[in-house]
């Protein structure tokens, strides 16, 4: 093999490194066939088994994670298998609780609920209440005020580099130029 090697033009370390890489490779080899034939059976992962544990079934009627008030028997599990469907008991239930509290969608048009912001007059503060603005878009307000005074309808937020005729069509309602 050295010698096949030589008339590839290897120099005597890149040899040994492909003779140790080819090594650990075959060696690797050796050690996943004797767990495949000392352990039959033992690389096959009962998936029907972990989907009655954690109550979901990807091929049946089924679906989704079960309650946290479920009682199935869980009697003929491994305590591995156990840890596995109480981690995932906790998971469903967070996702459950949080379900709702992190919306974004909605949240400033909640908090301007009957109220006008004047946008030739209002502060920073005040524009970054309004939907679909942010920081960077009430100072482009500001500047756009500045360098002309002020809007005089308020389909001139339209002017507004990021302001589009779908983000006008959220910021109407809670806009004036009076």
């Amino acid at each position: 093999m050295g010698n096949s090697l030589q008339k590839i033009h290897f120099t005597k370390s890149e040899i040994r490194v492909v003779v140790f890489l080819l090594l650990i490779l075959l060696s690797g080899l050796a050690v996943k066939l004797s767990k495949n034939i000392f352990t039959p059976g033992r690389d096959s992962f009962d998936y029907k088994r972990m989907d009655r544990l954690s109550g979901r079934s990807f091929g049946g009627m089924t679906g989704g994670l079960r309650d946290s008030n479920d009682t199935r028997d869980t009697g003929n599990f491994s305590s591995k298998e156990k840890e596995i469907s109480e981690k995932t008991n906790r998971l469903a239930d967070s996702l459950k609780n949080s379900e709702g509290k992190n919306t974004k969608k909605g949240g400033k048009e909640e908090k301007l609920k009957g109220r006008v912001i004047n946008i030739n007059t209002a502060p920073k503060e005040e524009l970054i209440l309004l939907p679909g603005v942010g920081e960077s878009t009430a100072d482009k307000i500001l500047l756009y005020r500045k360098e002309h005074s002020r809007f005089k309808k308020p389909e001139d937020i339209q002017k507004i580099k990021g302001i589009g005729k779908k983000k006008f069509e959220k910021l109407k309602p809670y806009i004036t130029v009076d």
